[in-house]
């Protein structure tokens, strides 16, 4: 059996999110039509810590895209929408209802919702995210 990639397990952890309309994310592309969800990996360090014993904490981070409708009635839900969407992950990081990454440590937003992107009609929100993870000494 294929292993899947880390992306791939926050993608799917993403989609059990009650606040998501249709409930599917896909990878590094979003759709055009509102209520689309995307992940899109950002290139950072990826090496958070090493340890004495040779292992190591590792980080994935992301940013969560949402394309949603777009004027000033619409910008008050979806800001709503992205206030609700980071406590849910706080909840579940503090549930301890993480990724299926093997190691993880945490899933935790890094910034607020923000408009990188708008049509006459559509905008697109971004919200950073990380994941961090230990890997063991071999």
């Amino acid at each position: 059996m294929e292993e899947k990639s880390k992306m791939t397990l926050i993608g799917e952890f993403l989609e059990t999110c009650p606040l998501l309309k249709n409930g599917k994310v896909t990878l590094d592309y979003i759709k055009e039509k509102p209520q689309s969800y995307s992940i899109d990996e950002t290139p950072v360090e990826p090496v958070l810590n090493n340890f004495r014993d040779g292992g190591r904490r590792l980080q994935v981070q992301f940013d969560f895209s949402i394309q949603a409708n777009f004027s000033v009635l619409e910008n008050i839900k979806n800001s709503k929408f992205c206030d609700d969407l980071i406590n849910w992950i706080e909840e579940q990081n503090n549930k301890d209802n993480l990724p299926k990454i093997d190691g993880i440590d945490w899933i935790k937003v890094l910034g607020r919702g923000t408009i990188t992107q708008t049509t006459e009609t559509t905008a697109i929100y971004i919200i950073p995210m990380q994941v961090a993870y230990v890997e063991e000494s071999f």
